[in-house]
C-alpha cells in the first residue's frame, strides 16, 4: 500500500509549534542555574522531535538548527556546563526565529532563511564557547521580513544525524511505498508521543497511565461545517415543533412522544458537536510565561505568574480571539501594577510581584480574572487625568465608574510613551475586543494591594441563551448573560429631567432608562405600550431596558451578519425563531455604553 507523506505536513507544523511552546515554557525554569536532568531531557526530546520531522520533509535549515540545540542540551544534561540566564535568552530567541521559519515553510517559502543560519551559528558558538557570554556575539536577523508564498516543494536533500539523507523525491507527488514510509513513521514525532512531555495531541500518554487513548486531527473547516449543519437542524426541529403544535392535539400521544424524542436527541447532538470545538484554557495560559519573563526582564522587575483553571473549556474560536486582549491586560499589570523591587521592599512587600490568571465556569459563561498584587489604582489621579483630557467625570462617581475610565480611548496615566505603554490604546482595545466576543470587562482595585480585571465571556459564539422580547411587531434577542432581572416599574418610579436621560428607580437605585423603541427606531412602536424593564449589567454599569413584551427564554443558534451586511449598530448577529422569523440579537454592550455616555454628557 502506498503512503503519501505530503498529507502529514500540516500535522508536522502543528506539532512543531507545540514542541516550540513546550521548549519556551521549560526554558524559563533554567535560569535558576541548578542542574535538573528531567527538565533538560524534556527539552532535548522536544528538539529531537522537531529535528526528526524536519529531516523527513526536507526542511534542512530547521533540521540543522534543532540539531545544534539538541547537541547543546546533550552537553547540559551530561553536566559539561550549567544553564543560566544567557541560556534562557538564547533559547527564547531561537524559538522566535524557528516560529518565523515555520510560518515561511507553511506559506510555501522554501528559500534560504538568513535568520535560521544566524541562530544555528549562535547556538553552535554558545555550545563551543568556554563561557556563556559568547551567546551575544552575533545578533539574530529578523525573521519577519522574509518573503513568502513561493513554491511549496523545492527539490533538495535534507541531512539528519539520525535519519540519514532523504531524497527530494520523498516530497514528490509520487507516494512513498509502505515499507519505506513505515520505517520513517516508526521514528517520526507525530506518530508517537514523546514521553511525558508530548503536547496534547495523538496518544496523550494514555499508555503511561495504563489507559489506551487515541485522537485524530480534523481541520476546523470540517468542524465548522458540522456545527453549521447541526445549527440548521436545531432551527428546523424548532420550526417543526411549533408547526405541529398548531394542529396536533394533546391526545396524539405518539406524535408528542416522537417530537419530544427528536428534541432531546437534537439537543444532545448539538451539545456533542459543540464539545468538539471546546479547548481547555491551558492553551491560553501556556502563552503567558514567556510574555511575563520578557516584559519583567525588560522592566527590571521580578514577577511570578500563577495560573488556575487550566481545565476550564472555551470555544476554539474564542480561545484564539482571547489571546490579544489578555496580552494587553497582563502587560499592563506588569508595567503599571507591579512595583520595582526597591519600591516593594519599602512598602513591606516581597521583592517578587505576582500576576495571577484564573478561569472558571459560571452558569453559561466563562469568567477570566487577571490579578496583580501591585500598587493598585488611584481614583484621584484617574479623575485628574480625565479632566486634563476633557473627559466627562464626577467626584461623586463610584470606584467602579472611575476605574472604568482606563478603558476609554486615548486615556493613559503613563508619564512617558514607551514601546510597552503610554499611547492610551491598550485597554481600549481590550474592551472593544471583548465586546466583539459578546463579553464584558470590569475592574476592581485596592490602593497598595493590587488590581483585578474580570472578563466575562459566553462559552461559544455559535449558540446563546437569550430572552425573546418584542417592540411593535418585531422580536429581538437580549443575551441572557447580561440580564440581571425583569421588573414592571410603577409610573412613579420613572423620573424624567429636562435635557437629561430618563431614570427608573429600582430598589433605591436610579438607573438610566433605555427605550428599546428608540434604539431600533421602529416607526410603528408605541411608547405607551412599553411596560416592562430588563435590568442589564455591562462592565459594572447597570441600566434598565424598556420593552413592550417578554416572550420567553430560548437557546438560539447565532447567525453572523458580517458576510451579508455592513456593520449594524446595536446588533451582534441574528437568529431564526421557531416560526421561521428572523430576530436580531442586540449588542447590549454597545447599547448600554452609548446611552450611559449620553446620559453623562447631558448631565
Amino acid at each position: 500500500m502506498a503512503i503519501d507523506l505530503n498529507r502529514f505536513i500540516a500535522t508536522f507544523f502543528d506539532e512543531a509549534q507545540e514542541h516550540l511552546e513546550s521548549i519556551e515554557e521549560k526554558a524559563m525554569s533554567l535560569a535558576s542555574g541548578r542542574h535538573d536532568p528531567e527538565l533538560l531531557n524534556s527539552i532535548f526530546r522536544a528538539a529531537h522531535s522537531i529535528k526528526g520531522g524536519s529531516g523527513t520533509f526536507g526542511f534542512t535549515q530547521l533540521a540543522e538548527a534543532t540539531h545544534e540545540m539538541e547537541t547543546l542540551f546533550d552537553q547540559l544534561r551530561k553536566g559539561q556546563r550549567l544553564a543560566d540566564a544567557s541560556t534562557v535568552r538564547l533559547l527564547l530567541d531561537a524559538c522566535d526565529v524557528f516560529k518565523g521559519h515555520l510560518a515561511r515553510l507553511k506559506g510555501g517559502d522554501r528559500s534560504t532563511d538568513p535568520a535560521m543560519d544566524g541562530v544555528r551559528e549562535r547556538v553552535a558558538r554558545y555550545r563551543e564557547s568556554a563561557g556563556a557570554a559568547a551567546a551575544a556575539i552575533a545578533p539574530v536577523p529578523a525573521a519577519a521580513s522574509a518573503p513568502a508564498h513561493e513554491s511549496f516543494f523545492a527539490a533538495g536533500p535534507a541531512e539528519d544525524a539520525e535519519f540519514g539523507v532523504f531524497d527530494a523525491g520523498l516530497l514528490s507527488p509520487e507516494p512513498v511505498r509502505a515499507p519505506a514510509a513505515a520505517a520513517i513513521a516508526e521514528k517520526f514525532g507525530f506518530f508517537e508521543a514523546v514521553g511525558a512531555d508530548a503536547p496534547p495531541s495523538g496518544r496523550d500518554n494514555g499508555r503511561a497511565r495504563g489507559v489506551e487513548q487515541s485522537s485524530i486531527r480534523v481541520s476546523t473547516e470540517k468542524i465548522d461545517r458540522i456545527v453549521n449543519l447541526v445549527g440548521e437542524l436545531v432551527i428546523a426541529q424548532a420550526m417543526m415543533q411549533q408547526a405541529a403544535g398548531r394542529f396536533a392535539t394533546q391526545q396524539d400521544e405518539h406524535l408528542n412522544h416522537s417530537l419530544s424524542a427528536l428534541d432531546r436527541h437534537t439537543r444532545d447532538l448539538q451539545q456533542a458537536v459543540m464539545s468538539i470545538r471546546m479547548m481547555p484554557m491551558e492553551f491560553v495560559f501556556s502563552r503567558f510565561p514567556r510574555l511575563v519573563y520578557d516584559v519583567s526582564t525588560r522592566l527590571e522587575k521580578k514577577v511570578e505568574l500563577r495560573t488556575h483553571g487550566h481545565e476550564t473549556e472555551l470555544d476554539k474560536e474564542m480561545i484564539e480571539l482571547l489571546i490579544d486582549p489578555l496580552t494587553h491586560v497582563v502587560r499592563n499589570a506588569i508595567d503599571h501594577g507591579i512595583e520595582p523591587p526597591a519600591e516593594r521592599r519599602a512598602a513591606g512587600k516581597p521583592e517578587s510581584g505576582t500576576v495571577s490568571m484564573r478561569a472558571t465556569h459560571r452558569g453559561g459563561s466563562v469568567i477570566i480574572e487577571v490579578s496583580d498584587d501591585g500598587r493598585g489604582l488611584d481614583r484621584y489621579r484617574l479623575l485628574a487625568k480625565a479632566r486634563d483630557l476633557a473627559m466627562p467625570c464626577d467626584d461623586a462617581w463610584s470606584d467602579a465608574e472611575v476605574f472604568a475610565l482606563i478603558f476609554e480611548a486615548g486615556f493613559s496615566t503613563a508619564k512617558e510613551v514607551t514601546d510597552l505603554s503610554g499611547r492610551g490604546v491598550g485597554m481600549d482595545v481590550v474592551r472593544r475586543n471583548i465586546a466583539s466576543l459578546g463579553g464584558s470587562v470590569s475592574i476592581t482595585s485596592t490602593p497598595g494591594q493590587g488590581t483585578t480585571i474580570t472578563i466575562q465571556l459566553p462559552l461559544t459564539l455559535a449558540v446563546l441563551d437569550g430572552m425573546v422580547v418584542s417592540v411593535g411587531d418585531e422580536q429581538y434577542i437580549v443575551p441572557l448573560e447580561f440580564v440581571a432581572e425583569a421588573i414592571k416599574p410603577d409610573a412613579n418610579d420613572v423620573k424624567t429631567v429636562a435635557n437629561q436621560a430618563s431614570l427608573v428607580q429600582v430598589r433605591g437605585e436610579h438607573l438610566p432608562l433605555i427605550r428599546l423603541s428608540d434604539v431600533v427606531a421602529l416607526p410603528d412602536a408605541d411608547p405607551a405600550r412599553a411596560e416592562l424593564c430588563l435590568v442589564v449589567e455591562v462592565d459594572n454599569r447597570r441600566a434598565a431596558l424598556l420593552i413592550e413584551g417578554l416572550l420567553g427564554q430560548q437557546q438560539l443558534v447565532v447567525k453572523s451578519l458580517d458576510t451579508h451586511l455592513h456593520a449594524v449598530p446595536g446588533t451582534a448577529g441574528a437568529t431564526i425563531l421557531g416560526d421561521g422569523r428572523v430576530a436580531l440579537i442586540l449588542d447590549v454592550n454597545s447599547i448600554v455604553r452609548t446611552n450611559v455616555a449620553r446620559a453623562r454628557m447631558a448631565a
